[in-house]
């Protein structure tokens, strides 16, 4: 098959969740498949150089992106008032990367053309006679609910609302231009068939890179928590807040020998100032998270908001971690509490159950010893490309 993959970056370096993700996949796709990879980005880029390599054919667009900060990001937020799509769709799309999809497709004759990310379905509306399909890494307007739901400020409240409305109906209407969606749980999938209507769908779990996240040393002697992921995506932020003023407290009280690390790329300031707070670290950007899990005692993901499922909690699984999280950080995996992981809501039961976790090394074991065994079984990256494969093969020779 001849495919065309469009992205908002070339998936380098593997340093959050969705990077990983694709990167994993595609790489996959490309070697049995000829896949042509448009993302803005810059052609002398690592980034380009390394799908380059993978022979993924990256085609690089100047940036349109316009950062998140500064007094003309807020403008552009105000003035998305008057538009009728929401501003992840409206400060993606730009016409050099509409121009370059519309060479792409004439040069190449793409069979399938995959938006990897459901806000660059607005490319496609309405064009080209490919098949088309959107992978959908979560439920977008579940988060923009989420934001609404966990948001205190008036102000913020509104316009968030605004937003996931606006959010809301572009997936609705995103899901009639294609012939097909990918989610990564069961659950996404009928909330999307929900949305979708006819056409088809097939579940792709998140995986994971099992030869890479491997550990010899499941049972720590300290009492480090850990957690990891992206700090430049807002449902993180708002976990390692969450953890900080509501968790923290309550579990220092407990036992003040008891330290969280949080480690992931591009924190804002309010989340580094979380690490004035003795016995919290914010590190930043990492090499390598492997050495901080390996050395923890515990894993946690005190996460709110978010959709999909998580990479995260399947590379600690793979080190054989124990790991306590939200139901919400847990979504979309086929996983038992009690059995893979322990499942906490409430500030107070998520210190009870990293509590226990500490103190009941053995069940620390066997909760890391069963992770393990699942994600051997059931997130391998390989047998997830082939079934991603069939699928989009199932769709190009349907007529």
């Amino acid at each position: 098959m001849k495919i065309i993959v469009l992205d908002e970056e070339f998936p380098w370096p593997l340093n959050t969740g969705k990077r990983i993700r694709s990167f994993n996949l595609l790489e996959r796709i490309a070697s049995r498949h000829e896949l042509h990879y448009l993302a803005y980005g810059d052609d002398r880029s690592d980034s380009y150089h390394a799908l380059h390599k993978a022979g993924m054919n990256p085609v690089s667009v100047a940036s349109g992106i316009a950062p998140k900060r500064g007094i003309k990001f807020y403008c552009r937020l105000g003035l998305n008032l008057f538009s009728p799509e929401p501003y992840i769709v409206s400060s993606h799309y730009s016409s050099l990367y509409q121009q370059a999809l519309d060479r792409l497709v004439k040069e190449i004759r793409p069979d399938m053309i995959i938006c990897e990310w459901t806000p660059y379905a607005e490319f496609v509306k309405n064009r080209y006679d490919c098949k088309k399909i959107i992978v959908a890494h979560n439920i977008e307007s579940t988060i923009w609910q989420r934001y609404y739901e966990n948001e205190t400020n008036p102000v913020k409240k509104w316009y968030i609302r605004k937003q996931w409305k606006k959010v809301l109906r572009f997936e609705t209407r995103a899901l009639k231009w294609v012939d097909g969606f990918t989610a990564v749980s069961k659950e996404e999938q009928s909330e999307l068939d929900r949305l979708a209507g006819e056409i088809r769908s097939e579940v792709i779990d998140n995986g994971v890179d099992l030869e890479f996240f491997e550990s010899g040393n499941s049972l720590p002697s300290g009492k480090e928590l850990v957690f990891t992921g992206s700090m430049d995506w807002r449902p993180n932020q708002d976990a390692a807040v969450y953890f900080a003023q509501e968790i923290y407290p309550l579990l220092n009280q407990l036992d003040p020998e008891i330290t969280a690390t949080f480690v992931g790329r591009n924190p804002p300031d309010h989340v580094t100032r979380l690490s004035e707070t003795e016995g919290i670290t914010i590190t930043g950007t990492v090499d390598d998270v492997r050495p901080y899990i390996e050395r923890a005692a515990a894993y946690i993901v005190p996460l709110r908001i978010g959709g999909g499922s998580r990479l995260k909690i399947l590379e600690a699984l793979a080190m054989k971690k124990g790991v306590v999280s939200t139901s919400i950080g847990a979504e979309g995996l086929e996983i038992t509490d009690g059995q893979e992981i322990v499942l906490a809501d409430s500030p107070s039961d998520f210190v009870s159950a990293i509590a226990n976790l500490l103190q009941d090394r053995q069940q620390a074991v066997a909760l890391g010893e069963a992770g393990r065994k699942l994600v051997e079984k059931r997130y391998g990256w390989d047998s997830l490309a082939e079934r991603l494969s069939r699928f989009v093969l199932s769709l190009v020779e349907q007529k």
